[in-house]
């Protein structure tokens, strides 16, 4: 709803979502909601990322930062994303995290 704060979770479960995913997230940031990002199941793939745009792998990492910085969380299950900020969950504790938000956003 307009004006009330969401906690809102974005969930990409395969490489052709993480782009989208994050970008959905980043617009629910800007409208004042709680979100945070899970990557489940695979390795952020930057290879994928320059076939969609020429800095998109560029421009995914700047986002990640700037979705930490405005108080989101980065969760994962491939321990591979430690690297970039995520923390690392089993997915039976990311199932029951994602019980915690009013909202769950699947790609």
């Amino acid at each position: 709803m307009k004006g009330e704060e969401e906690f809102i979770a974005v969930v990409a479960k395969d490489k052709e979502s993480q782009f989208e995913a994050l970008r959905v997230a980043l617009g629910a940031v800007l409208e004042d909601h709680k979100v945070d990002l899970y990557i489940l199941n695979h390795k952020l793939d930057f290879d994928y990322m320059k076939k969609i745009c020429e800095d998109c792998d560029e421009e995914f990492k700047d986002n990640l930062e700037f979705l930490t910085e405005m108080g989101g969380n980065l969760y994962s299950n491939v321990k591979e994303n430690e690297e970039y900020g995520f923390k690392i969950l089993s997915l039976e504790e990311i199932m029951e995290k994602l019980k915690e938000y009013s909202v769950v956003i699947p790609y």
